[in-house]
């Protein structure tokens, strides 16, 4: 049934997204709240929105852990993604986070 062909589809689209969740750690708090500042500033989380590939590149600050952001990412393909990672907002985030001494954790969902 045309249904159940349009379901197998986004099942399909669904497979091929990419899905990633980074966590960022610093030091302390205010560390990670300087850092959050200095790449908003820098345009890296606006232009990153920009980026045909990208579906949602969102930060979220924990609760629990004062030093910590997660940031949620979702891309049409994981190709959307290693591109990403290589353009100039994103060599200037390296480089906000070598100032701040960031550590960075990745899990691909």
């Amino acid at each position: 049934s045309a249904g159940s062909q349009r379901d197998e589809i986004l099942v399909r689209k669904e497979k091929k997204m990419y899905n990633l969740l980074v966590t960022y750690t610093a030091k302390d708090e205010q560390t990670l709240r300087a850092f959050y500042q200095e790449v908003e500033a820098a345009g890296i989380i606006s232009e990153t929105h920009k980026e045909e590939g990208n579906l949602r590149y969102d930060y979220y600050f924990s609760c629990e852990r004062a030093n910590e952001v997660l940031i949620v990412e979702k891309w049409v393909d994981k190709a959307a993604q290693v591109y990403h990672d290589e353009l100039p907002h994103l060599i200037a985030l390296g480089k906000i986070k070598e100032k701040y001494g960031i550590e960075t954790a990745f899990e691909e969902l």
